[in-house]
Formats: C-alpha cells, sequence, structure tokens
C-alpha cells in the first residue's frame, strides 16, 4: 500500500512539475504578443540606424540589440539556445523611445 501511494505521489509531482513548466513556456509565447520588447537589449538612440543586432558567444548563439558595439563584439556565453528570443519572433532591431529594443516588424 505505501508503495501505491509513493507512486502515485510521484506522478502528481511530475504532472505539477509538467505543468508548471508549460505553462510558463505558453506565457512566453503570449508575451511575443506585443510591439516591442527591451529583453536582449541595451543602449540609447535617437534614430533605427544607432541600433546594431550583434551576434555574441558561440558562432553567434545570442543576439543582442544595442548602441554599445563595442561591450557585445566577442563577448562569450553560456551557449544554450534562447528559444524565445525576439529575432525569432518576428522583431527587428531598432530604436523604441530613446532606447534600442526589438520592434515587431509590420
Amino acid at each position: 500500500m505505501k508503495k501505491i501511494l509513493i507512486k502515485k505521489i510521484e506522478l502528481f509531482t511530475l504532472i505539477t512539475i509538467l505543468f508548471v513548466f508549460l505553462s510558463g513556456c505558453i506565457s512566453l509565447e503570449k508575451n511575443m504578443n506585443i510591439e516591442y520588447t527591451f529583453e536582449w537589449s541595451d543602449g540609447i538612440c535617437s534614430n533605427n540606424n544607432d541600433c546594431k543586432a550583434i551576434e555574441f558567444g558561440c558562432g553567434g548563439g545570442h543576439i543582442e540589440c544595442t548602441s554599445n558595439e563595442e561591450e557585445w563584439i566577442n563577448k562569450a556565453s553560456t551557449c544554450e539556445v534562447v528559444m524565445n528570443h525576439p529575432s525569432t519572433k518576428g522583431f527587428k532591431c531598432g530604436c523604441y523611445n530613446g532606447s534600442c529594443a526589438w520592434i515587431k516588424e509590420v
């Protein structure tokens, strides 16, 4: 009887962890229904030409939208895959209200 109870608890824990993980993934996708984001960006700007999409780490594994190019060129990264990076969701690096940002392409 104890073994069955432990198995049920393990199954419940596994299902709970899976639910939390999947709901987090879904919320990340919902966040990509925005017009702009400051994630993976830094720097100030006055127009789109001031901001550049700089690839860095692991052969371009990450992209930063920045006006501070020199800070990101040859920078190391942890080499993980960024599943919900704005560049993979239809966003383009540009200037938004004086800050570099990822702006949704129309």
